[in-house]
């Protein structure tokens, strides 16, 4: 009878056992089956399958399945150019196109019968995204044949308008020599996603926000001498074509972008405080675009010595920065504060990202950066460069990359207009300057959102 016994406890062992594992099982099938089952090695799915269409905000098809079954993009060359890294391509090489991350969606795929249509209707197939097309182009064409990323999103709704990553090619005519032409190298790389950068003198708005939390009451007075360089830590710190700048304020200083005072100011708050600060704006982790991860904005001052930490306080050393960061910096700065997370999907919870705005500065940090930016555009890069009454709040950087290359060059910054809440952040490859190669992008994009 013991042993009778020991073998029933035995079998609902194995009975909870089995049933706790198909219990998993079934929840994980439902949760994730869309993933699994479009997994590369299932690619002859995406050949059997009649992938849903695409379209723009405004309805605009930018993918779509013919009555022959195959797959053709966009109306023109320069607008599947311009979104083909936020469509993406039909084999899923571009892991962070919608056709990968929604594969499932546009499959038909569910969780009853698979890929077949359920008993009592068809699926959806369809999907709308939220960025408009022309927009994308124009961003595109301003770039002018260079790498680089291009963002604009409303940071008040959180719907991203502009992803624009280059260098890209035409998915409806792909190139024969696409793998082994280096002007396509990093193709598949979604910059505004997947990518970081050395971000040069946006960064100075980090440095500023940490002197701001460490001296709240006489941040903006501190001055600094600039003659042009400055030995700090046994080397030189220098400006651009060594301009000396004379003695400045943080106002002034942002505005001449100076290196000399942002090296010295560096210093002053010490590598452990601008680390903690900048980790509390968002660096060293990773933010979520609807489902899809940025690659982490990175900052690593541990053991810096003093030039080291006065060239990272202009944005260089060993600092980097994701495009997608940057963008829900700008909208915080913007929004008093709160990052409203970003999506790229008209139906809310499509791709579910996160569930609720980030403080990546507070309401006071914000208040006084949006008035320091402002003032970089009213007196010093010029309120002509950008459509008219759109109260544009900016930053340009070059950041500095070696190797005989020239410099990425930034533009990031939001519009403080109730009507046009957008913010942006743009990075454009070996380009002349800041404002000479990303100010444009951002002006055309600015400009198609606002016709």
């Amino acid at each position: 009878m013991k042993t009778v016994g020991f073998r029933s406890i035995v079998l609902y062992i194995l009975l909870a056992a089995f049933l706790l594992g198909a219990g998993y099982l079934a929840v994980e099938l439902a949760i994730h089956g869309g993933d699994w089952a479009m997994q590369p090695y299932n690619g002859h799915l995406y050949d059997t399958a009649e992938l849903g269409k695409i379209t723009d905000r405004n309805g605009h098809v930018l993918a779509y399945t013919d009555d022959d079954g195959d797959r053709l993009y966009g109306e023109s060359e320069a607008i599947r150019r311009a979104l083909l890294h936020t469509v993406g391509d039909t084999r899923g090489y571009i892991s962070t196109g919608v056709q990968h991350s929604l594969s499932d969606r546009l499959t038909g795929y569910n969780f009853i019968t698979g890929l077949s249509d359920l008993p009592f209707g068809g699926i959806d197939r369809d999907v709308a995204l939220t960025v408009d097309q022309d927009a994308c182009a124009a961003a595109y064409g301003a770039l002018e044949g260079r790498n680089g990323a291009a963002l604009v999103y409303n940071y008040k709704t959180g719907e991203v308008l502009v992803k624009v990553s280059a260098p890209g090619f035409d998915p409806e005519n792909e190139p024969e020599d696409l793998n082994d032409d280096p002007a396509y190298n990093g193709v598949y790389l979604d910059n505004t996603l997947s990518a970081s950068f050395t971000p040069g003198s946006i960064f100075k708005l980090v440095t500023l926000t940490a002197a701001m939390e460490k001296w709240p009451d006489s941040w903006s007075q501190r001055a600094y001498a600039c003659e042009g360089s400055m030995e700090i830590g046994g080397s030189e710190i220098t400006c651009f074509d060594h301009t000396a700048h004379g003695t400045q304020t943080a106002a002034e200083a942002l505005g001449n972008s100076c290196n000399v005072y942002f090296a010295q100011l560096a210093n002053d708050i010490g590598g452990e405080a601008l680390q903690a600060k900048a980790e509390a704006m968002g660096f060293n982790r990773s933010f979520s675009f609807d489902s899809i991860p940025t690659a982490e904005s990175e900052i690593k001052l541990s053991g810096a010595d003093a030039n080291q930490l006065g060239w990272a306080g202009v944005g260089q050393h060993t600092v980097l920065v994701n495009p997608g960061h940057m963008l829900l910096l700008m909208g915080s700065i913007a929004n008093g504060g709160e990052a409203v997370p970003p999506r790229l999907t008209k139906s809310a919870g499509l791709l579910p990202g996160l569930s609720g705005g980030e403080k990546l500065v507070t309401a006071a940090e914000a208040v006084q950066l949006k008035a320091l930016m402002r003032s970089n555009v009213e007196n010093y890069y010029g309120d002509w460069n950008f459509p008219a009454g759109l109260d544009v709040c900016a930053k340009t950087g070059t950041g500095e990359v070696g190797e005989e290359k020239g410099p990425n060059c930034w533009m990031v910054g939001f519009c403080d207009n109730a009507q046009y809440p957008y913010a942006f952040a743009v990075v454009v490859e070996d380009g002349p300057g800041g404002m000479a190669a990303a100010g444009p992008v951002v002006s055309a994009a600015l400009s198609a959102l606002v016709d």
